[in-house]
């Protein structure tokens, strides 16, 4: 039995749900959980329409723990830049690699002067530009907690663990066991009535499964794709190419183990469970069809260019190569969901959420020269992105920029302090409170958002009481930062819908509840 409120909310199912899934719900056993989950697609394949309301949020998870004390950091007049230079030691960014690097940011702040990392000197660029905006001293937060409160408050579980502050940064609710990410309850909420004629789920991921996903009883499934297009069953090749020519079976051995499997899923079949996986497998057949009729749309977009007259196309992949992102992981992520979003018409949706990630910032050891090229090919990429954003716009009338928000997360930030006096080896470990970013046309860019720059000082009243070398406890829940996309999205502040997807935001002050905090309001309504 559920022991509280929030407990309850998360697990209770509606009668919408109920009467939605019907007997389905038979199939979320056994090994089957995660090949329906893959598979399923919404049951409508009908005309789409998508709307001038559309809009999407892009989250792009650093998987590991990105140390953020290195890519925002406090220079020139800022009253912590000496502390910065003198705590940071050996795994300090100096403030001329930044200037040679350009990646000082120019907008004023009320405590001082900052740069980024000297390996993203786009994101500076785009920031200055007001693109881009941050977000100061982030964390996951079961109630708001102080330096005076912190033996005292409730904490998330499991603080300082990867796995467990992943899940929690994706599900938003740090004091239960995980059910659901704020992700896939945004989708069991809105799909239904933002998407009437979806023809494929609103949550595409181009990095796998993940927690932020998870809806409800899995009552909006994740769908996966890849830069090419959908993720074809095995055997067939990237949108059944090797078996399909023009709509029929062609005669080559792929084609007809095709054939014979459609046949076999064809049959009446007595076992629910059967019934179930083949239903499955021919929604992602179809789901399959409205990948490639999307990536069809976008081949065809074009715009002119202003000095040519000629017209130019979507070849994202080359624009990103132009970034020197072209080899990158995450590039090719990036690229499968703008592929979805310039073919969005074909998806039915006029609302989505997209998964992307980049791993690898576990940097214990050798922080320097490990982050650097992480930070250099998110830099690259998300200049590629936008860059790509802006080409759409061009093409496409229906479009722009102020209808796609990207925003990121990761596990925690890192210690203040680092874990060795060898500038080749020394590295900094699991701590709490971090930074982001947010970029797209709704963004207020240029600011830094947040309750204020965490104090710099092991001790100091922004660091955890004991046991530390440096771990800012964070001033902004994840339920209030992820409240402010949510509320973008569609979700009203104060709605029985915004409590169900951030359970424990009206700990956070009732104000909190009903309206963004000013220190929050980073999105054009």
């Amino acid at each position: 039995m559920p022991t509280n409120a929030s407990e309850d909310i998360l697990t209770s199912v509606s009668r919408r749900n109920f009467l939605k899934k019907g007997t389905c719900g038979l199939m979320t056993v056994g090994p089957l959980v995660n090949t329906i989950s893959q598979l399923k697609l919404m049951q409508s394949a009908a005309a789409s329409t998508v709307t001038s309301d559309y809009k999407a949020i892009v989250c792009l998870f650093l998987r590991g723990g990105c140390d953020t004390n290195n890519v925002l950091i406090p220079i020139g007049s800022h009253g912590q830049a000496a502390s910065y230079q003198t705590d940071r030691s050996v795994v300090q960014i100096t403030e001329s690699d930044i200037a040679t690097a350009g990646s000082a940011l120019t907008t004023a702040s009320t405590s001082g002067q900052y740069g980024l990392h000297p390996s993203m000197p786009k994101l500076a660029g785009m920031f200055n530009s007001g693109q881009v905006a941050a977000v100061s001293n982030v964390g996951t937060l079961a109630e708001p907690t102080t330096r005076d409160t912190y033996n005292d408050a409730r904490l998330p579980r499991q603080l300082f663990s990867h796995s467990d502050q992943q899940t929690q940064w994706m599900s938003s609710v740090s004091d239960k066991a995980f059910t659901s990410g704020w992700g896939g309850r945004v989708a069991d909420l809105v799909h239904d009535t933002m998407n009437p004629d979806s023809a494929i789920s609103m949550l595409i991921t181009a990095a796998g499964n993940n927690d932020f996903m998870v809806s409800p009883g899995g009552s909006v499934p994740q769908y996966s794709v890849s830069s090419t297009g959908a993720i074809s069953i095995s055997s067939f090749g990237t949108n059944y190419a090797n078996a399909l020519e023009d709509g029929a079976y062609r005669t080559n051995s792929t084609g007809q183990r095709l054939k014979a499997m459609e046949q076999i899923m064809a049959y009446s079949h007595a076992h629910i469970l059967e019934k179930g996986y083949n239903a499955s497998v021919r929604r992602a057949r179809e789901s399959e069809a409205k990948v490639s009729e999307a990536l069809s749309i976008k081949a065809g977009l074009s715009y002119t260019d202003e000095d040519s007259g000629e017209p130019v196309g979507m070849d994202f992949e080359s624009i990103f190569e132009a970034h020197g992102a072209g080899d990158s992981g995450l590039g090719r992520e990036l690229i499968a969901i703008l592929n979805m979003i310039a073919g969005r018409k074909a998806l039915g949706n006029n609302r989505q959420v997209f998964f992307v990630d980049l791993g690898g910032f576990d940097n214990h050891a050798a922080l320097l020269s490990s982050q650097a090229p992480l930070l250099g090919q998110l830099d690259n990429c998300l200049a590629a992105y936008s860059d790509c954003l802006d080409r759409i716009a061009l093409a496409d009338a229906t479009f722009n920029t102020d209808q796609v928000t990207l925003f990121t997360s990761s596990d925690f930030n890192r210690t203040w302090t680092p874990n060795s006096d060898d500038p080749e080896d020394a590295g900094t470990d699991h701590a709490w409170g971090t930074h982001t970013f947010l970029m797209g046309g709704a963004v207020k860019g240029g600011q830094i958002y947040g309750r204020g720059y965490p104090t710099l000082a092991v001790g100091g009243p922004d660091d955890v009481p004991k046991g530390t070398r440096g771990r800012w406890i964070p001033t902004t829940s994840v339920d209030e930062y992820s409240a402010v996309l949510a509320n973008w999205f569609g979700v009203s502040y104060g709605s029985s819908e915004m409590a169900t997807i951030f359970p424990n935001l009206s700990r956070f002050s009732s104000s909190t509840a009903v309206a963004p905090p000013t220190e929050l309001d980073f999105l054009m309504s």
